[in-house]
């Protein structure tokens, strides 16, 4: 068996248990508390949840080897740069743009929530992605042009 035979087979068995969790998501739901039926808690949510923390435990060590072999290997050059400066650059401006609205409040089952710290991780993360999707996007949408000009 080859690297990318293996490489397929491993993607899709995680698609197919993330598409799993999500549907066991959405299968039922509880009304845990009693004082107000309106509220509802979904059955496996913590398969979800548990699911997500692999996926986010696999990703980063994941990541942490592909720069660690990447640095072995070629060392610190201009790729190494765009590569791994860019999601330093955005999570940065997520950063900043949290610490700018630190003050904020907002209400979350009916109770007031204002941690400055949760709100400048929240931001930097939610920041740095739509920042990295507009990218990938772009890049996908400048291939697509680049490959019908051929």
């Amino acid at each position: 068996m080859n690297i990318e035979k293996i490489s397929k087979t491993v993607f899709y068995v995680l698609i197919g248990i993330t598409v799993l969790a999500c549907v066991m998501f959405f299968i039922g739901f509880d009304t845990p508390w009693e004082e107000n039926p309106k509220i509802q808690d979904p059955k496996f949510l913590d398969v979800l949840l548990i699911w997500t923390i692999v996926l986010l435990v696999v990703a980063t060590v994941t990541a942490l080897c592909s720069f660690f072999m990447y640095i072995k290997e070629w060392g610190f050059n201009k790729s190494f740069i765009y590569t791994w400066g860019l999601p330093l650059v955005t999570l940065g401006i997520g950063a900043a743009i949290g610490a700018a609205n630190q003050n904020e409040h907002f209400l979350i089952n009916n109770e007031d929530w204002n941690k400055p710290s949760e709100i400048i991780i929240t931001d930097a993360c939610i920041t740095s992605i739509g920042i990295l999707l507009l990218i990938a996007l772009g890049c996908i949408v400048f291939s697509l042009v680049k490959g019908f000009k051929k």
